[in-house]
């Protein structure tokens, strides 16, 4: 099992609109990817402005082949919402589950 971090650095100028990524974008990942292999989405946001990330997602799969294949087929269409609720890229780390 893998898990894909998609981070957003949390910078002073930062736009970010939580209701369109949490009602819009969260369900376009859940819909696209979930055809595609997505074993889980969890979205996690910093407590303070001093956290170094804004917000973080996490997506499950069960294989960094499985994950390339889902983001090869509906990455584009997932990068390109992007700009609909923030200006910052995010950053993505793919990491193993070593604990359940």
């Amino acid at each position: 099992m893998i898990d894909v971090m998609v981070a957003y650095s949390n910078q002073d100028d930062l736009t970010f609109d939580d209701r369109y990524y949490l009602e819009q974008h969260v369900p376009m990942v859940k819909n696209l990817l979930g055809k595609h292999g997505l074993c889980y989405v969890r979205v996690h946001r910093g407590t303070d402005t001093s956290s170094p990330y804004y917000l973080i997602a996490h997506l499950g799969f069960d294989s960094p082949e499985a994950f390339e294949t889902a983001f090869d087929i509906v990455g584009q269409q997932l990068m390109d919402d992007i700009p609909n609720f923030t200006d910052v890229e995010p950053l993505l780390q793919i990491n193993e589950v070593v604990t359940p």
